[in-house]
């Protein structure tokens, strides 16, 4: 059986959901044909606004109180979020390290026994074998409880922006919109002008 809390809560939602309904089926329903409809009009957008406010205010009667505890949790636990992030990009860095050191003196081994077949210095049998035992690049750990995994990864990196093609380019448009409004004739851009209602209370 809901609480007096829930119910109260319930009545709130039923109202708005009443009153939104209402609103919508006033819009549908409203035509200007005349100034005195277009005065009843303002009137309705700022029944609609005071709506949307009353609204807003239930909302954040569950938001507000939902944001402070998230923010409190925040404090208290992202700095040791943070520790622990940071100890793992450590670690993995002195595993990559590692790893890498270990891949690179396995590939001049590799190329030294190479260069010594290649002379006659060794029989190729001889070579294969060595060859062998050394192995193939290690580029994975897995101790049962854990596996890492040593992964190549590309990135891109802009050497020269003088001659990267014009199709690459982005237009700051934030930018673009500022300088234009404020009277500046730029090439490829113009201004429209388009009206807007605004409702003043």
């Amino acid at each position: 059986m809901p609480n007096a809390k829930s119910i109260s809560c319930e009545v709130k939602i039923a109202d708005i959901k009443t009153r939104s309904e209402t609103m919508l089926s006033m819009v549908n329903e409203t035509k200007i044909t005349s100034d005195s409809e277009l005065n009843l009009v303002a009137n309705k957008i700022k029944e609609i606004k005071d709506l949307g406010k009353v609204i807003k205010a239930e909302k954040e009667k569950f938001t507000k109180p939902a944001q402070s505890i998230i923010n409190e949790a925040r404090s208290k636990y992202l700095p040791y979020e943070k520790i622990c992030s940071e100890a793992e990009v450590a670690l993995k860095a002195k595993a990559d390290m590692y790893m890498g050191d270990q891949e690179r003196e396995r590939l001049r081994k590799e190329e030294s026994i190479a260069r010594r077949a290649e002379k006659g210095q060794l029989r190729e049998e001889t070579a294969i074998r060595k060859l062998e035992e050394i192995g193939e690049e290690k580029k994975s750990i897995d101790t049962g409880e854990a596996q890492l995994q040593r992964k190549t990864v590309k990135s891109v990196v802009i050497v020269d922006r003088e001659k990267i093609p014009h199709e690459y380019w982005v237009v700051d448009e934030v930018k673009v919109r500022k300088v234009a409004l404020a009277g500046v004739e730029i090439p490829g851009v113009t201004v429209k002008e388009k009206s807007q209602m605004v409702i003043k209370q």
